[in-house]
Parts: structure tokens; C-alpha cells; sequence
């Protein structure tokens, strides 16, 4: 007689999915509470801004004086160009201005062209050069100014006016921000019925000085009179944040 004997294979096969549905449900939660990002909170906090300005008249003064010339004969332009830089230079020293706030460019060369029979054809050279001056008394401005075009130079790329102790009046500008920060802050407190907390965070600007206008520099060279340069700001920002408790 020959015995037959079946395996549960086939039962078997069943068992799998359904332990392994199990095993995936029992690790999907864990799967998602790891795949979901933590939510920041925004804490809760009065976020004010503050202003500080303090108004000063400039007393110095950065300009840079150009000096430009035109030919074919480029050693020539350049000699030309250390003439007029070496007279810009005698009148600084009769102004009584340091050499430490003086600085005179290395001359640039490069080619000059024109318009011929539709074809850009070249025309000479030209030769430039920059004195960037410091002036730390302001009532001399006209003066270097007008003395330097007498002298050879060709314009005044730019003016800016400036206060020699702008780092203490700066700091000044600070505090008044903070005091301004503050006070908001309190204000906002008091309204709300709640108490300021510490501060949590807290940041700072600035403000760069305004430079003078050209029209003004023209209307100085026509005169040739003292020059009023009027008041300048300087000005702080700052934001912060508090904490608050009821």
C-alpha cells in the first residue's frame, strides 16, 4: 500500500501576507511619526522696531578729483598728467592737508576711437588719473576745489560729507533706537494687560551719509564763496523681540 502524504503548503503560503500586513501596520505608525516634520511653534512675543537719529553739520568732507587729457602721444599725456597731479599736491600742502589723506592714482592709458566711413577706426589715446582727497576742514572745500581745476584738473567725480567723530554719534543714534524699541515695547505691554519679559532677540542697522549734490559744488566754483553744507542725519535702527508673561 503506498501511503500519501500532503503537506500544508498551501496554508502555509496563506499565513505569510497576513503576517506580513500585520508587521507592516504595526510599523506604519512609527514610520510616519518619524517621516512628519516637527512643527516650530512660534513663541509668543512682542516684536517691536526702534528709530534713533541724531542730527550733526559735517565738518569733513572725501572727494576725488579727476584729471583727464587727450592726444596721440601717450609719455607725452602721462608727463602732462604728473604736472597737473604735482601742482593738486603743492595745493593740498598749502591747505595744510596730511599726505596720509592724499592718494593719487596710477594713470590710465587706453585708446581713443571714431566713427569713419561706418567703421570704428582709432583716434589717439587717452590718459586719466584720480586724486582721492580727504578734507578734514570743511571751510577749505571751495578752495581745494576751485584751486584744483585752476591747476589743471578736469571735474569732481563725487563729494561725500561726513562728521569726524561719526563713531560716537552713532553709538548716540543707538541708544536713542533701543530706549525707542523699549518704550514701544512697554507701551504694547501696557495696553495688552500683560508683563514684558526678557528680550529673546534683537538687531541692528545704520544709515550711510548723504553725498553732495553736483549742483551745489558748480554754484560753489561760479562764487567761489564758503560753502554751507547744512545738517546731516545719522540714523540707527534696531528690532526686537520680547517675551511676554500674562
Amino acid at each position: 500500500m503506498i501511503h500519501v502524504v500532503r503537506f500544508p503548503l498551501r496554508r502555509a503560503a496563506r499565513r505569510r501576507p497576513v503576517l506580513l500586513a500585520a508587521a507592516l501596520a504595526a510599523l506604519l505608525p512609527a514610520t510616519l511619526l518619524m517621516a512628519a516634520p516637527a512643527r516650530a511653534e512660534t513663541p509668543a512675543g512682542i516684536h517691536v522696531s526702534g528709530t534713533g537719529e541724531v542730527l550733526v553739520v559735517p565738518d569733513m568732507a572725501r572727494l576725488t578729483l579727476e584729471v583727464r587729457r587727450e592726444g596721440t602721444d601717450a609719455a607725452a599725456l602721462k608727463r602732462e598728467l604728473d604736472a597737473v597731479t604735482e601742482a593738486i599736491l603743492e595745493l593740498t600742502d598749502e591747505l595744510d592737508i596730511e599726505r596720509r589723506d592724499v592718494t593719487a592714482a596710477a594713470v590710465n592709458v587706453y585708446p581713443r576711437y571714431r566713427r569713419h566711413d561706418d567703421e570704428t577706426v582709432p583716434d589717439g589715446v587717452v590718459a586719466s588719473r584720480t586724486v582721492e582727497v580727504t578734507l578734514r576742514a570743511l571751510d577749505d572745500l571751495g578752495t581745494l576745489i576751485n584751486g584744483a581745476l585752476e591747476r589743471g584738473a578736469n571735474g569732481v567725480n563725487g563729494v561725500a560729507l561726513d562728521a569726524s567723530n561719526r563713531a560716537e554719534l552713532e553709538r548716540r543714534a543707538l541708544d536713542l533706537a533701543i530706549d525707542d524699541a523699549k518704550a514701544t515695547a512697554q507701551q504694547i505691554a501696557g495696553r495688552f494687560e500683560v508683563t514684558l519679559g526678557a528680550l529673546v532677540d534683537a538687531s541692528a542697522g545704520g544709515q550711510t551719509p548723504q553725498p553732495l549734490r553736483m549742483a551745489g559744488m558748480a554754484e560753489m566754483k561760479a562764487a567761489d564763496s564758503a560753502f554751507s553744507p547744512g545738517e546731516m542725519t545719522i540714523r540707527r535702527d534696531v528690532q526686537a523681540t520680547f517675551s511676554i508673561r500674562p
